[in-house]
């Protein structure tokens, strides 16, 4: 091809001397322009945009519109807002942001990044179909604990919530696993047989179940870096406090209630206040007997201290194993949980991870659950009343803390204009 006049020529017109030829005949007023006249002329023309190039352009501007009605909706779903905030906030944003700060149109950008009601409630279902599937494989070949309650919701429909806790990357992670209407009645039968269902429908061996927490398990405590061990010593604590308390005010001492101190009070009411005391006390007892009288091996709290003796050999050699091992050693600095969580421990001391992994994994209480039912109330608001709490994936992606593959649901998708 000519870069002076764009002519394309055949095979046989691109010998040299033919196209010396069409150099002198048809632009002989360049016929003497040097070699970086015609290298210039190369450059500009590799530099023109070519079909292929605008079409390839076009294709990356949708994708990237595609992943970030992705992003966004992800957004939306973590922060539990109505889904029509889409188009009514967020993009109006994003067309002020375009326009005042890069003085540039947005117009072009903003109608490839879908965001219509319906739109934000695909993207929020695929993904949570995407943590469903991760959570659901990943539980097929690992222990973990669960914990189910049920509440009633304003329709009068019984919705269970399940609750997993399990290691992972040497953490301890807590996910929803299920929200389900229990269409019979909210009896234990009732919520095993919903249970049973679930793991048979996504191939979970119900053997990896180390134990289950029910809305029969006490909720007063929370926070996500509970463990059995961790609970009892609060409770134990608390529960040599109330004593002290009442001991006390029984001594008219108040440097515990510092504003009983100055208000007006006799005799009788401190025998009042100091059978509260007494009842709070028995009451946590019977409460949290079970954590109370639970038996924490020393060795789980500290293997490099232990004199303690242990029945089991296998277990004892794997002790001394343990002890001498200065590599893993290093993470006891950083407290026995842990410790106990590095990945090389379940490999070379089977026996001491099965003992140890229950007091890690297991809930000390129902409170997930309880937050859980806190999130569907917040989710079904007045304007909301109509969003299938159980079928849509609202509920999970504002819940969950993994991370859906987006790039794989891109793959599954032709990027199109909302509609």
């Amino acid at each position: 091809m000519c870069l002076i006049c764009r002519k394309v020529f055949s095979n046989e017109a691109m010998k040299p001397s033919r196209l010396q030829e069409h150099l002198r005949k048809v632009h002989a007023n360049k016929k003497n322009m040097d070699l970086f006249y015609f290298q210039a002329l190369e450059k500009k023309f590799l530099k023109e945009p070519t079909l292929v190039n605008m079409f390839s352009r076009t294709s990356k501007q949708d994708d990237d519109g595609l992943r970030a009605s992705y992003n966004i909706s992800l957004l939306i779903a973590k922060s539990g807002k109505p889904h029509t905030i889409g188009e009514e906030l967020i993009l109006p944003a994003v067309n002020e942001v375009i326009n005042t700060m890069l003085h540039k149109p947005a117009f072009d950008i903003i109608k490839k990044i879908p965001l219509s009601n319906n739109t934000v409630q695909r993207r929020i279902d695929e993904m949570a179909q995407s943590v469903k599937e991760l959570l659901c494989e990943f539980l097929k070949a690992t222990k973990f604990s669960i914990q189910l309650d049920e509440s009633t919701l304003p329709g009068n429909e019984a919705l269970l919530l399940a609750y997993v806790r399990f290691v992972k990357e040497e953490k301890i992670c807590q996910e929803l696993l299920f929200a389900k209407y229990l269409m019979t009645d909210t009896k234990g039968e009732s919520i095993y047989h919903t249970l049973e269902e679930f793991f048979k429908e996504k191939e979970i061996p119900m053997c990896n179940i180390l134990s289950v927490a029910t809305d029969g398990a006490p909720a007063m405590l929370q926070g996500d870096d509970l463990n059995l061990i961790k609970t009892k010593n609060i409770i134990s604590a608390f529960l040599i406090k109330l004593l002290m308390y009442k001991r006390n005010l029984g001594r008219k001492e108040f440097i515990q209630f510092p504003n009983l101190s100055m208000a007006q009070k006799n005799d009788e009411d401190l025998m009042t206040y100091c059978q509260h005391l007494e009842a709070l006390h028995s009451d946590f007892n019977k409460r949290f007997e079970d954590i109370l009288k639970m038996n924490i091996p020393k060795w789980v709290l500290d293997p490099f201290s232990n004199t303690e003796t242990i029945d089991s050999a296998k277990l004892e050699e794997e002790l001394i194993e343990v002890t001498t091992n200065e590599e893993l050693k290093l993470k006891f600095k950083e407290g026995y949980q842990v410790f106990w969580l590095q990945k090389q421990i379940p490999i070379l001391y089977p026996g001491l991870w099965a003992v140890v992994q229950t007091f890690l994994i297991a809930f000390p209480s129902s409170y997930l659950v309880e937050r859980g039912f806190s999130a569907v109330t917040n989710l079904l608001t007045k304007k909301r009343q109509r969003l299938q709490i159980t079928n849509r994936g609202d509920l999970r992606m504002l819940l969950t803390k993994i991370e859906p593959n987006i790039n794989e649901l891109l793959a599954k998708h032709q990027p199109h204009p909302s509609h």
